[in-house]
């Protein structure tokens, strides 16, 4: 049995997990073991062409086609049963790591959220954004500018007493080709994870300085897609926050018991009261340097 922290949780595996952080404790939030998963539970089912959901409360089902099913159940109990024609972990552990914690951490009515996050004095600064607005190509730039990377992509927001706190993920960038060719540096040349086979996507690990601490949310930079080809930013302020944070949940699909809904109500209005958020709206094609002097300035900005 292997043993990690991640997603603020203590985790026992069967699985092996290079991309979360090995962690010794005697007790464990979350099991994880290989075995047979149920064909059908009750609740909401949705079916595609490559994924089905069996929704209800504090349990999923979720079968990838061709990869695996898996069943998360209670926020503390995930049973993965494996494709026989699978010769190759990453892709098993990639949809565990994405989805199924996801439904895991809703059943523990903590909330995870579609944003990177830089350690700064005092509390986080998240970057989130459109998908290929320049979120992980940001991230990745301030990392190389000696800022301090605390999630990449993910983090889990939970109600402290009357404030809101945030845990990392796991201590793993994920960056495509051009964006690891656009940066040039020795912190991002190594190709050797790759996220998924044929995915032309890398995983570049920070173990040694990851941080399993929790700290509050103080800013939130929103990176979009401008029309008029100009590099803005704005301050949002009121019940805007509210509406650019509901598009950042990450894997709103499970988001079906009524408890999550007031779940998420209760940490977005307590994050209003406290967060400074920040749109940046960017050409389509834009200077990653440009991108990230701006995001820069409003890090800095008091």
């Amino acid at each position: 049995m292997y043993h990690y922290w991640g997603f603020g949780l203590l985790i026992a595996s069967e699985i092996e997990f290079p991309e979360l952080l090995p962690f010794d404790a005697d007790k464990f939030d979350v099991m994880i073991i290989t075995g047979k998963t149920p064909a059908r539970i009750e609740g909401l089912q949705i079916e595609g062409n490559l994924f089905t959901f069996n929704i209800s409360n504090k349990k999923l089902l979720f079968k990838v086609k061709d990869i695996a099913s898996y069943y998360a159940t209670n926020g503390h109990s995930i049973t993965v049963e494996i494709n026989e024609r699978v010769n190759e972990m990453r892709s098993v552990r990639l949809y565990l790591l994405a989805t199924v914690m996801a439904a895991v951490l809703l059943q523990r009515k903590l909330l995870p959220l579609h944003a990177s996050a830089i350690l700064q004095t005092g509390g986080l600064c998240l970057i989130t954004g459109d998908s290929g607005a320049g979120k992980s190509t940001a991230v990745a730039g301030l990392l190389k500018k000696g800022y301090t990377i605390f999630s990449d992509d993910v983090i889990v927001l939970a109600i402290n007493k009357d404030t809101v706190s945030a845990a990392a993920s796991y201590p793993m960038m994920k960056l495509w080709e051009d964006t690891l060719t656009k940066l040039d540096d020795a912190l991002f040349s190594n190709r050797d994870f790759e996220i998924k086979p044929g995915l032309n996507k890398y995983g570049i690990f920070f173990h040694e300085q990851f941080d399993t601490s929790q700290y509050p949310v103080k800013k939130m930079i929103i990176l979009q897609k401008a029309a008029d080809g100009q590099l803005t930013s704005r301050q949002i302020t009121g019940a805007a926050i509210f509406k650019e944070m509901i598009g950042q949940i990450y894997r709103p699909i499970l988001l079906q018991d009524p408890d999550l809904k007031v779940l998420v109500f209760q940490l977005f209005s307590n994050l209003m009261q406290t967060v400074e958020v920040y749109e940046i709206k960017r050409p389509e094609i834009c200077n990653p340097e440009d991108l990230i002097r701006h995001i820069e300035n409003l890090m800095q900005h008091a």
